[in-house]
């Protein structure tokens, strides 16, 4: 009994994790603000009218498809990753390499609009990444748990709770599913009006 319980809190025990995701994260923001800082200025330029570009001819509905299954490949790639015992350091690349791209998008507007840069995070790129974020703290730590879990009963031998596991993980799934959803959403319809918007200013 004392073991189940054992297993069961050091599987919700998600707090820890997310402060590591968070250093993760961190790390990779300010790694991508300076690597912006080495590009030249004619690169920086080209690079960031990705960033409020939209195709006139794009249709909501079908953008706020893609978003949503790349989303969704997105989360089970990330769970896949959890189901093995080299999951950790797969997953933590990928924490840190969202933070990568969010710093570096970041810079790039400071850099090419200057004041106005600012307003373009806040505008677009914030709305563009939170949800995103929201999802990949909640299934990178779900993998990560995961797969120390299956590190730490395999090592000593003990049986695993798959019942338990199983709807934990799946649980998580779910509630990244709906955290996408509303995500796509915004992006399709909200964000591409703030793009606009901005790119009035």
């Amino acid at each position: 009994m004392h073991k189940k319980r054992t297993y069961h809190g050091f599987l919700k025990k998600y707090h820890n994790v997310y402060l590591y995701i968070g250093i993760l994260v961190g790390c990779g923001i300010i790694a991508g603000s300076i690597m912006s800082s080495y590009i030249d200025v004619s690169d920086t330029q080209y690079l960031s009218s990705f960033l409020t570009t939209i195709d006139s001819n794009v249709s909501k509905y079908d953008y706020f498809v893609s978003e949503f299954f790349s989303g969704i490949l997105f989360i089970l790639l990330i769970f896949f990753l959890g189901t093995s015992i080299a999951g950790i350091p797969l997953i933590s690349f990928v924490a840190f390499t969202k933070g990568l791209q969010i710093g570096f998008s970041a810079a790039l507007f400071v850099v090419t609009y200057h004041l106005k840069g600012i307003a373009g995070i806040v505008m677009t790129l914030f709305p563009q990444v939170f949800f995103d974020l929201l999802a990949t703290f909640l299934i990178s730590a779900s993998a990560i748990q995961l797969s120390m879990y299956l590190i730490y009963a395999t090592s000593n031998r003990e049986k695993l709770d798959f019942r338990k596991l199983t709807n934990s993980v799946l649980n998580d799934i779910l509630i990244c599913f709906i955290i996408l959803l509303v995500g796509s959403y915004l992006k399709s319809t909200l964000v591409i009006e703030c793009i606009k918007l901005f790119n009035l200013m």
